[in-house]
């Protein structure tokens, strides 16, 4: 097997393409979301291994700290926002969890990056698109909904900053990949024992869609990410979701019938370019 499969920038392609489908196959589920996050893992676990086989089963030769770690907050990840999207909309929920690149900036600055002024005002657009996104002045559902998104998105910064350490210290990606998708599937059983709910029994209808989840985001989306850590920074990689919420309220109006309400938008937009801001100064720092 050839030592890099393909360009880093084409694994991002196939990464942003495969995530926006990760709400919609949820949604259509219709689990809990640590249930959706149990399958999702389960499945990712399987294809892992099937891809360690073809690259000569050279696994077992990275750090084990990270990858434990780096699960642990994946499937909390996973199950904060699969969750959400039992509570908001598609366009809500994925604007919100896809702002966890702001919260690398706390990442870079334990250490020791001081972050710039643009990036805090960033920062501040983002939480403000949260809140429109949040509609607490409404309460209920929705802003169950999004404080569940904004766990996932915190989560999520602090799993792709681990990502980051371990790949760029060389550790192969479908051995961090395997052990870490390993970590987090046995987090998520844990969750599932002390919530009282059992993965292994959903309806007939659900499964089709729960093992797209692990096929479609988790393969093509999480690994492709996981493979562009060594050659990008975090902060970079985790840009690419910046398309996964237009992508997915697209793919919500077309498949589910669910049209965003007017503030919506708004929030999105917001949230969107905060995090884009985010991103820019990064850059430019790098360069």
């Amino acid at each position: 097997m050839a030592r890099h499969w393909f360009p880093a920038w084409l694994s991002l392609v196939i990464a942003v393409t495969a995530i926006s489908w990760a709400s919609i196959l949820a949604r259509l589920a219709g689990v809990h979301g640590v249930v959706a996050t149990w399958w999702r893992l389960g499945v990712g676990i399987i294809v892992t291994l099937v891809l360690a086989a073809y690259d000569g089963g050279r696994l077992l030769r990275g750090h084990l700290f990270y990858p434990v770690l780096a699960g642990v907050m994946l499937s909390l990840h996973f199950s904060f926002w699969l969750e959400s999207l039992n509570h908001t909309t598609v366009a809500a929920s994925t604007a919100i969890v896809t702002t966890y690149p702001v919260f690398t900036i706390l990442a870079d600055w334990v250490m020791g990056v001081r972050p710039r002024a643009k990036r805090v005002v960033g920062v501040l657009l983002s939480l403000a698109g949260i809140y429109v996104l949040a509609k607490p002045w409404v309460g209920g559902g929705s802003l169950t909904g999004a404080l569940l998104a904004l766990a996932g998105a915190v989560s999520g910064a602090v799993y792709f900053s681990i990502g980051r350490l371990a790949r760029s210290r060389g550790q192969p990606v479908l051995d961090y990949t395997l052990k870490t998708y390993t970590s987090a599937f046995i987090a998520s059983s844990i969750y599932a024992y002390i919530l009282g709910l059992n993965p292994a029994s959903v309806p007939v209808a659900s499964i089709p869609y729960l093992l797209l989840l692990g096929i479609v985001p988790m393969i093509l989306g999480h690994t492709m990410i996981n493979y562009a850590l060594k050659y990008y920074t975090a902060t970079l990689v985790t840009s690419v979701t910046l398309l996964e919420p237009f992508g997915a309220t697209l793919l919500a109006v077309l498949v589910l019938n669910e049209m965003p309400d007017p503030l919506t938008p708004l929030g999105m937009l917001l949230a969107v370019i905060g995090t884009w801001l985010v991103v820019v100064t990064e850059e430019r720092h790098e360069s």
